[in-house]
């Protein structure tokens, strides 16, 4: 099982990737919030396994959120979901655009 956090300022975006996560069985815990800052605040008890990681954001963009996170949660695989990164940051171990999502299994 693995636990995610989906960290985006979209409310939109938010509520598509936590659908699509809640219908994953391999996901065990969603954390959904709306900034880096609010990312580094969560409970210590959720470690998170995948971070799904926004990169234009009020407060702290996600290559800085991705920094501290790293030093965190040294485990957990980012992958950068933005519409504004057209290539993979260095930053990152996965890199989506928004609007251009993957298979996710739909028949």
């Amino acid at each position: 099982m693995r636990n995610v956090l989906v960290i985006d300022d979209d409310v939109a975006i938010q509520r598509v990737l936590s659908a699509a996560l809640e219908a994953d069985e391999s996901v065990d815990q969603i954390r959904v919030v709306s900034s880096g800052s609010d990312a580094l605040s969560i409970e210590t008890d959720f470690v998170p396994d995948v971070v799904v990681l926004d990169f234009w954001m009020p407060e702290m963009d996600g290559e800085e959120a991705a920094a501290e996170l790293r030093k965190r949660y040294p485990e957990a695989r980012i992958i950068a979901y933005s519409g504004v990164l057209e290539e993979k940051p260095e930053w990152a171990d996965a890199h989506f655009v928004k609007g251009d999502l993957p298979d996710l299994g739909a028949p």
